[in-house]
C-alpha cells in the first residue's frame, strides 16, 4: 500500500494520528481506536450482507466491523479506482497450533459461528460455492503442469523430485474429483439455501485473536466469507492444524470434539469432509506456486514442503480412515 491509499482516508469521519504498515494493511491510529484499512476486491453488496451478519454476531462474538465512510458506505475508492475498506482493529494475540488450550477455544467459537451467521433477510443474493468446482479446477491445472514438466529438456532437483511423486498425487486428485461430482450439486446448493448458512471462509488460526478481557476468542478478517457449510471453514482450520501436528489422531480427535460439543457436523457436512480432507490440495498448492512463479530459481521451502508432504501422507491416510470408517 501506498500514500495514494493512505489518502481515502479522508472519506472517513475519523481523525487519523499516525498510519504504519501491517500485514497486507496500514493500521490506523485514530480518535475512535485502532483501524485497519485493507484493500478489497470483491463486490460492495457483499460488504453490506456481511456487515449485517456481523452485527448478528456482536452479543456473543467480538469481530473486526467494518466502519463506514462519510457517505454511509461500507467502501472507498482511491484515484485509481482501487476500492479499500476500514476495519476496527482487535488487538491481541493470534491462536497458536501449539496450545491445546487455544486449538479447542478455536474449534469451540467457530461451531458458535456457524449457529450463529445465518442469513434471515436477503440483502444480496450471494452464489452458493460448491467444492467440487474447486477440485475440478485444481485437477486439470496438475494435469497442465505435468505436461509441461514432462517437456522440460534440464530439470531442476525439485523438478525431478516433483515428477517421481507425481503420478501418486495426480491419481488421487483425480479420484477424489470423479467422486465429488457424482455428490448432487443442486442437492448441496438447496441444503445451503434452505439452512441459510455462510461461514468465515478463511478460518485460519491467524484470524483467531485472543484480547485481553475477553475470555472468548475474538474472530477477524470476514472478508472471504462465502455461502457454504460449516465442513468449509472445520477443514481450513483443521488441516492446517493437523498438518503441523503429523497429521496426529488424537489431536483431530480434540478438534472434532470441541466443535461438536456445540454443533453436529450434518451427514452431507461429514461427506463434503472426507472429500475435502482426501484431496492433495497441499500438492495443488506446491505446484501451483512453482507453476506462476519464476522458474530459473526455485524456493528452498517449496522444496522442505513436499518433503514434509510426502513424508506426512501415509499418516493422513490413517486419520481419514480411523475420522470415517
Amino acid at each position: 500500500m501506498n500514500d495514494r491509499a493512505v489518502g481515502v482516508l479522508e472519506q472517513y469521519d475519523v481523525t487519523v494520528s499516525r498510519t504504519f504498515k501491517g500485514r497486507g494493511t496500514i493500521i490506523c491510529e485514530t480518535d475512535q481506536g485502532m483501524c485497519v484499512l485493507k484493500e478489497y476486491r470483491g463486490k460492495s453488496e457483499k460488504l453490506e450482507l456481511l456487515n449485517g451478519l456481523q452485527e448478528k454476531l456482536a452479543d456473543s462474538i467480538k469481530t473486526d466491523m467494518l466502519v463506514r465512510n462519510k457517505e454511509g458506505g461500507l467502501s472507498v475508492k482511491d484515484t485509481d479506482n482501487s476500492t479499500y475498506i476500514l476495519k476496527r482493529q482487535i488487538e491481541g494475540r493470534e491462536c497458536s497450533y501449539k496450545n491445546e488450550d487455544d486449538i479447542q477455544k478455536a474449534f469451540s467459537v467457530m461451531a458458535k459461528l456457524h449457529l450463529k451467521m445465518t442469513e434471515t433477510q436477503a440483502v444480496y443474493e450471494m452464489p452458493v460455492f460448491f467444492y467440487g468446482d474447486q477440485m475440478e479446477k485444481h485437477t486439470k491445472e496438475c494435469r497442465r503442469v505435468k505436461n509441461y514438466l514432462n517437456k522440460l529438456r534440464t530439470k531442476t532437483d525439485f523438478e525431478r523430485k516433483l515428477l517421481k511423486e507425481y503420478d501418486y498425487f495426480l491419481k488421487k486428485a483425480e479420484e477424489v474429483t470423479t467422486s465429488v461430482m457424482l455428490e448432487s450439486k443442486p442437492e448441496y446448493e438447496a441444503y445451503i439455501k434452505s439452512n441459510g448458512f455462510y461461514c468465515h471462509g478463511d478460518f485460519q488460526y491467524h484470524n483467531v485473536i485472543y484480547a485481553k478481557g475477553h475470555g472468548s476468542p475474538c474472530l477477524i478478517n470476514f472478508e472471504h466469507f462465502v455461502r457454504d457449510t460449516g465442513a468449509c471453514d472445520f477443514y481450513l482450520l483443521f488441516r492446517k492444524i493437523s498438518e503441523k501436528n503429523n497429521w496426529s489422531i488424537n489431536a483431530a480427535q480434540e478438534m472434532l470434539e470441541a466443535y461438536q460439543g456445540r454443533r453436529k457436523l450434518t451427514p452431507i457436512e461429514w461427506r463434503s469432509l472426507r472429500m475435502r480432507l482426501a484431496y492433495p490440495e497441499k500438492f495443488w498448492k506446491i505446484i501451483n506456486f512453482y507453476y506462476n512463479s519464476r522458474k530459473s530459481w526455485v524456493s528452498g521451502r517449496n522444496y522442505e514442503k513436499l518433503e514434509s508432504l510426502i513424508a506426512q501422507e501415509r499418516q493422513k491416510e490413517k486419520l481419514i480412515e480411523k475420522l470415517f470408517d
